[in-house]
């Protein structure tokens, strides 16, 4: 996959254009996992030794666990110097049933496949019949002629299942998903604002940013996740009118600086 053109500044909070998931799905069980075997203040070596040491993820071989740890470490980060990932992960005690979703949003923020992918998926009627052969077709339109006849298969497979982990596919009936909305809540909405912010959108345009669209709500929704957010104190929120203000205090550290559009 050609990777999209990253800054030194997008870089730093933890973007990226990602690469991983030409060989496995988004992992979202063993993500889970390693982030309830640590403390909210886990170091990077905290997360390694995690895997590594203690096998929390239950790998057989010694070689399965370093595989692991190096494509969860490119796919999540699992480093609190990293922006992303540490306001994911604090974010993540304020989520319910949302936090597939807000997991998810890191690792599309972490891998550009992802976000391009979400694109198609969201052009998706909710009801509709959607299984791995779209998500087949999509890959070879999108970069056509460019892997071996297995790897787009090996892609479809890793796309179909990552997006099925974040909820926007439901329980498969026969050998397709139908096409849900994903579950949104305060945690997955305020990140989602977050990163969109951090990529210098704000104002009511913010809620078409990349991953503001990825909730998949109304407008109406969408403001009213922000305002219950804003009232427990998970971000701060202004709305009059058709004017909405956003604020993130306490998300960034003085090193850390916001992008411009």
């Amino acid at each position: 996959m050609q990777q999209d053109k990253l800054s030194k500044a997008q870089t730093q909070l933890g973007f990226s254009a990602g690469g991983a998931i030409s060989s496995r799905t988004v992992m979202q069980d063993e993500f889970s996992i390693l982030l309830a075997s640590e403390s909210i203040n886990a170091s990077s070596d905290n997360y390694r030794h995690a895997i590594l040491e203690h096998n929390v993820l239950e790998k057989s071989t010694a070689s399965n666990r370093l595989k692991t740890f190096k494509y969860l470490r490119s796919l999540y980060a699992l480093d609190p110097d990293v922006c992303l990932f540490r306001e994911m992960r604090r974010l993540k005690q304020y989520a319910g049933t949302d936090k597939k979703l807000l997991m998810g949003l890191l690792s599309m923020a972490r891998e550009s496949i992802l976000r391009e992918c979400l694109t198609m998926v969201l052009a998706q009627p909710v009801g509709k019949s959607l299984g791995r052969p779209e998500f087949e077709e999509w890959i070879r339109a999108h970069v056509p002629g460019r892997y071996s006849e297995s790897m787009y298969v090996s892609f479809s497979h890793n796309l179909y299942a990552s997006f099925y982990q974040f909820g926007y596919l439901g329980e498969s009936i026969g050998k397709a998903r139908t096409r849900v909305r994903p579950v949104s809540g305060i945690a997955s909405a305020t990140y989602a604002a977050f990163l969109d912010w951090l990529e210098g959108r704000s104002g009511i345009a913010l809620l078409q940013g990349t991953y503001s669209r990825a909730l998949n709500i109304s407008t109406d929704e969408h403001l009213a996740l922000l305002q219950s957010a804003g009232r427990q104190g998970l971000l701060k929120v202004a709305y009059s009118g058709s004017v909405l203000d956003l604020a993130f205090p306490g998300f960034m550290k003085n090193s850390e600086s916001r992008l411009a559009l």
